[in-house]
């Protein structure tokens, strides 16, 4: 306080100006009072314009107040000069107001002052804060033409900006710009901020960037996270030599690789077609301890095989060959492919990949590979192979679960005869012991197909399925329209199948 008495006017001018530039609210409040009431300074658009860049302190300033002075500017018949409209700029650049930043543009413009490059940034800084992107862009293309260097701060604003909305096409633009323009203080928390976010939304091309850029070039490390991210990037975009390239970086840790990160790589070569390196990828999760495939990790595996019938046969012709160098086939991987054949109607080749499972694969057939094969014999009505199976399944010890047993029902369904029927309603018997129950349109078949023969065990059926509280309004609706007829024709058919029985 004494010092701010004894001192000259233009020293205290000094420490104003410095005070209003950092923002210190406070500080500058007190100088300017001490001004007008000690020192006998006249209020005029310097104190003014000290005044309002104290706005920019981000917890004590705000637009309102900018405003307010601004209004008692006009009331005290105080003009405001350049400084006066670039200090705006700069309070609403911290505290957004579109409306207040065009009027104060607006007057700024009519009395024909020029922007400062403080002021062009501030404008354009302000622009991005109220989340008016094309003004902010169209400033900074306006800056660029009038040849004014942009500071790294407000790129990296743009960027930061970009990255929130989720704009990653803009937020490399500018990455490559500042890039090809040989800018070398870009801040490594940049880049890593735009690597987080870009891989987190699957965007590849801002994703590969900032990769090759920073990582490959050994300026970045990124955590794990953010590796995982990259990884699931890569695959969904089947960019199989950055995937690789992360799992370089994280096989080089103490940390073990998880089947998350095989799966990710796998899934990346299959995208990518590049059919043989998928297929190796299963081998070594096969090899080691911690990352053993499942159904689910070969789920993607068995999609690319569905788009063709030559590819399920491609990938029989890749594992022979892996296993004949020695590599280690997963039982899931030869499932694949069965159930690959089958989606193609080709039971007689998917057979033939069976036949081999004991040669490829250790570990030998699972209850999936069953499964996928009895869907076959449903599909192609081969009761008789199915029971052949069911057989060996028995033989091998591979226990079945409720699928396997299911798709038993439905082979016995499809057989049409009374035999198969009754084989039908044995099996759903032993799937009912075992505390399992059939899907619902497994059910449907088997109540239509009792009341095409008269069997009258359909309306026990029915009635358990209701008492399970499944919808059957419509299957009674149909078995009472059609219950009739198939008695009918069971009576008539009757003495034929006494016959074929006794030939039995």
């Amino acid at each position: 306080m004494e010092f701010l008495r004894k001192t000259s006017k233009s020293a205290v001018f000094e420490e104003l100006r410095k005070s209003s530039i950092k923002g210190d609210f406070d500080r500058v409040q007190f100088i300017v009072r001490t001004l007008i009431e000690d020192r006998g300074e006249i209020p005029n658009a310097k104190l003014y314009t000290a005044l309002i860049l104290a706005n920019t302190s981000p917890t004590k300033g705000s637009a309102k107040a900018v405003e307010e002075l601004l209004g008692d500017m006009v009331r005290d018949g105080i003009t405001p000069d350049s400084a006066t409209f670039h200090a705006v700029f700069k309070a609403l650049a911290i505290h957004p107001d579109y409306v207040l930043r065009e009027m104060a543009l607006t007057e700024f413009h009519s009395r024909w002052f020029t922007l400062t490059a403080d002021g062009w940034h501030d404008l354009a800084a302000g622009y991005l804060r109220d989340r008016q992107i094309e003004m902010a862009l169209g400033k900074l293309e306006e800056m660029r033409k009038e040849g004014i260097r942009v500071r790294p701060w407000l790129y990296d604003l743009f960027v930061y900006n970009f990255c929130d909305t989720g704009d990653f096409d803009e937020a490399l633009h500018i990455m490559e710009y500042r890039v090809d323009a040989v800018e070398l203080d870009i801040s490594a928390t940049l880049w890593y901020y735009l690597l987080d976010s870009a891989s987190r939304a699957y965007h590849h091309e801002a994703t590969l960037y900032t990769w090759r850029k920073r990582v490959e070039s050994g300026y970045l490390n990124p955590p794990s996270g953010i590796c995982i991210n990259v990884l699931n990037t890569a695959a969904r975009h089947g960019d199989f030599r950055l995937a690789t390239d992360v799992f370089r970086v994280l096989g080089n840790r103490t940390t073990s690789l998880q089947p998350y990160h095989y799966e990710a790589l796998f899934e990346a070569y299959l995208a990518g077609d590049y059919f043989r390196a998928a297929l190796t990828v299963l081998t070594v999760m096969a090899s080691s301890t911690t990352a053993l495939p499942t159904e689910a990790t070969t789920r993607p595996l068995y999609l690319y095989l569905r788009q063709s019938p030559q590819y399920p046969i491609q990938a029989f012709t890749t594992l022979k060959n892996l296993h004949k160098a020695n590599k280690t086939i997963p039982t899931v991987a030869i499932n694949a492919i069965i159930e690959a054949h089958v989606a193609h109607s080709d039971l007689t080749a998917a057979i033939t990949v069976y036949k081999s499972l004991h040669t490829l694969s250790s570990t030998g057939p699972t209850t999936a590979t069953f499964n996928a094969i009895f869907r076959g014999c449903s599909k192609a009505r081969r009761k008789d192979l199915a029971m052949f199976m069911a057989a060996e399944m028995l033989a091998l010890k591979v226990d079945p679960d409720a699928l396997t047993y299911d798709r038993l029902v439905l082979v016995c369904i499809e057989g049409g005869t009374e035999v198969d029927l009754d084989d039908a309603w044995r099996y759903f018997g032993e799937m009912k012991d075992r505390g399992w129950w059939p899907r619902r349109g497994t059910l449907v078949a088997m109540a239509k197909k009792g009341c095409e023969r008269g069997d009258e065990r359909i309306w026990e059926l029915v009635e358990e399925m209701e008492g399970r509280g499944m919808d059957v309004a419509g299957v009674q609706r149909w078995v009472g329209e059609n219950w009739r007829k198939g008695k009918e024709k069971n009576m008539l058919e009757a003495p034929s199948r006494k016959k074929e029985i006794a030939r039995l």
